[in-house]
């Protein structure tokens, strides 16, 4: 199983237990689950309906470079990722300490 790493762009090989955990997530239906890169040690957010896709998914806005991820505020250690399910409320979360940013009108 192919990954693209957000952090540091490069492909690896999921291990045994990264494809066990993630076999599990695509059995349960789950828009997001977090993986750690072997080259970077960075946390890899990933959509696991799109690893049944043959080339590993990498933004648009990545493969030109004008946007970078933004640091989540409350740990400074994760990204925080944009999540929007149909049906329930979006909001940015960040993989790495949990903390939610939920989108509210100001």
């Amino acid at each position: 199983m192919k990954i693209r790493c957000t952090s540091c762009q490069e492909i690896f090989d999921a291990n045994k237990d990264q494809e066990k955990f993630l076999t599990y997530a695509i059995g349960k239906g789950q828009k997001l689950a977090m993986l750690d890169c072997p080259l970077c040690y960075g946390s890899v957010p990933v959509d696991p309906a799109n690893l049944l896709s043959h080339q590993p998914p990498q933004s648009q806005a990545t493969k030109k470079g004008k946007e970078k991820p933004v640091q989540c505020p409350e740990c400074a250690d994760g990204v925080l990722s944009y999540i929007d399910d149909p049906g329930e409320e979006n909001f940015w979360g960040c993989g790495e300490c949990g903390h939610v940013i939920f989108d509210r009108p100001s």
